[in-house]
């Protein structure tokens, strides 16, 4: 069973997320007010425990709220959590502005990827992905995770998919390991997917229904050759859905994957290989420094 919806919940998100993106200008309460389409009274009830705990902090002269102090500490504390994060954000940033692409971080275990951590570009592809936002390594989704991980995780991995494309994948996995970066393609059906986005916006969702059309879905993508392609054409051209490589531990595990989401415009099978050359670049650079961390912390 699906857990419930916490409006309450979903405007503090909704009010951090707004505060992160505005920069150092706050904003008022009447502002607050009008971006969570909430009344004033409950908005400075809100604001008001946020202020109380550090959250937040207001300027007594202009009026307006930033966030918090106490943020700083629950930031240090989240970011010990992962610190390849830390070593990999200012990299992400060069990324986005040498390729054009957003640069999106995701931390990886054994079910899901999860997004920790983005940098936009105004030239990249899809929409803003919340951290937090949950991948499931369902086949065929999770190739490139697959592609680095154990050995018989990757084998648990390829067994779940249909036979007859078994062979495919397993090509397409040591070719993306091999070159340092996995790409994947847009090409889900483009009717299917808006009968979907129907069905999830009708008031009526039929969870069977919905259930059937999404296995339906990925049985379809699993039998396209070019979702996830062994090779690209130099002067093909390609609908890039996003281009894959990771950051690895000292025990060689995947501590975090960087993934680029370039232009939804097709783009030169040249131009793929240049900004998945310069992924795997970085990438390889940030694991030899995690590793050199990780010998340090280990001398002390």
């Amino acid at each position: 069973m699906a857990p419930r919806p916490s409006p309450q919940t979903e405007r503090v998100v909704n009010l951090f997320e707004h505060l992160a993106e505005d920069g150092s200008r706050g904003v008022t309460l009447a502002e607050v007010s009008r971006h969570l389409s909430v009344h004033k009274a409950s908005c400075h009830s809100m604001l008001s425990e946020l202020l109380r705990a550090g959250w937040l902090l207001r300027d007594p002269v202009r009026k307006t709220y930033h966030l918090g102090p106490a943020l700083v500490r629950l930031g240090r504390e989240a970011a010990g959590r992962y610190p390849a994060l830390v070593l990999a954000r200012s990299v992400m940033t060069e990324l986005s502005a040498a390729t054009g692409a957003h640069c999106v971080a995701f931390s990886v275990d054994e079910n899901y990827s999860t997004v920790v951590d983005q940098v936009r570009s105004v030239h990249g592809g899809g929409h803003p992905m919340p951290i937090g936002t949950q991948f499931p390594h369902r086949p065929p989704y999770g190739a490139a995770t697959a592609a680095w991980a154990e050995p018989e995780v990757r084998e648990d991995w390829l067994t779940a998919l249909p036979e007859e494309v078994r062979d495919r994948y397993r090509t397409a996995i040591a070719a993306a390991r091999e070159r340092g970066y996995a790409v994947g393609l847009h090409i889900l059906p483009d009717l299917r997917l808006q009968e979907l986005a129907l069905i999830v916006r009708s008031a009526e969702v039929r969870s069977n229904r919905l259930s059937q059309l999404a296995q339906e879905l990925t049985d379809e993508l699993v039998h396209q050759e070019e979702w996830f392609p062994i090779s690209l054409e130099p002067d093909g051209t390609y609908e890039v859905s996003h281009i894959d490589s990771p950051i690895l531990g000292p025990d060689s595990r995947v501590v975090l994957m960087l993934s680029l989401v370039p232009t939804a415009a097709p783009i030169s099978g040249s131009a793929v290989v240049r900004m998945g050359s310069q992924l795997a670049t970085a990438t390889r650079r940030l694991s030899v420094a995690l590793a050199g961390e990780s010998r340090e912390s280990a001398a002390q």
